[in-house]
C-alpha cells in the first residue's frame, strides 16, 4: 500500500492540474480529488446539464464522474486534464441518455414526435460538442498569449470590464488596453486556426 502524503490545502490550491494528477497517482490522497472537485464541479455539472436537460440527472452525473475519478486517475495517463474531464463528462451524459432511451416504454418507440425529438436532440448534441471544442480551443489559445494580452482579453471578454476599468485595474493606458485586446484576439484566432 502506498504511503499517503500529508498535503496541506494551501499546497493543493497552488498546484496545476497536471501536478495534482501526478500527486494523486503517487499518494492516492483523496484530498486531491476534493481540490479537483472544487475547481471543476460547476463545469462538469454544466456540461451534464446541457446534455441531460434535467437538474437531478445532471447532479447524479456529476457525482458519478467524480466518484469514478478515484480509479480513473490512478489507472490512465492523462495529458490535458480539463479536456479529458469534459470528454469523460460528455460520454457519461450520452451513455445516460442512451440508457434512458432504451428504458422508455415500448408504446413510445414508434412515436413520430419522439423520433423527431430524438433527431433534434442529436443535432443539438452535435452543436454542443462543436461549441465545447471551440471553448476548449479558446481556453488553450488564451494560455498561449503574452501575459498583457491574456490579462486584458480575459478582463474584457470573461469579466465584461470596460477599457477604462481594465486601464484602472492594470495601470495600462486605454490605448495599450485596446491594443492588447485587439492583438490578443487576432493571435487567438491564428492559434485556433492552427489547431483545426
Amino acid at each position: 500500500m502506498k504511503l499517503i502524503k500529508n498535503l496541506q490545502p494551501q499546497n493543493l490550491h497552488s498546484k496545476t492540474d497536471s501536478e495534482l494528477v501526478f500527486d494523486y497517482k503517487q499518494s492516492l490522497n483523496t484530498e486531491i480529488i476534493g481540490e479537483i472537485y472544487e475547481r471543476y464541479h460547476h463545469i462538469v455539472f454544466g456540461v451534464a446539464l446541457k446534455y441531460l436537460k434535467d437538474t437531478e440527472l445532471a447532479q447524479d452525473a456529476l457525482l458519478d464522474v467524480f466518484n469514478n475519478l478515484f480509479e480513473q486517475l490512478a489507472k490512465y495517463k492523462i495529458d490535458e486534464f480539463k479536456s479529458w474531464l469534459l470528454t469523460v463528462t460528455r460520454n457519461h451524459s450520452l451513455r445516460l441518455l442512451k440508457e434512458n432511451a432504451k428504458s422508455a416504454p415500448l408504446e413510445y418507440a414508434n412515436n413520430k414526435d419522439l423520433t423527431i425529438n430524438f433527431m433534434e436532440n442529436e443535432h443539438k448534441i452535435d452543436l454542443l460538442n462543436e461549441k465545447e471544442k471551440q471553448i476548449i480551443q479558446m481556453e488553450e489559445a488564451l494560455t498561449k498569449l503574452k501575459p498583457e494580452q491574456k490579462l486584458c482579453v480575459s478582463l474584457f471578454y470573461l469579466d465584461d470590464k470596460t477599457y477604462q476599468e481594465i486601464a484602472d485595474e492594470t495601470g495600462f493606458s486605454i490605448k495599450k488596453v485596446k491594443s492588447y485586446i485587439q492583438n490578443g484576439k487576432r493571435n487567438m484566432q491564428i492559434l485556433m486556426t492552427k489547431v483545426d
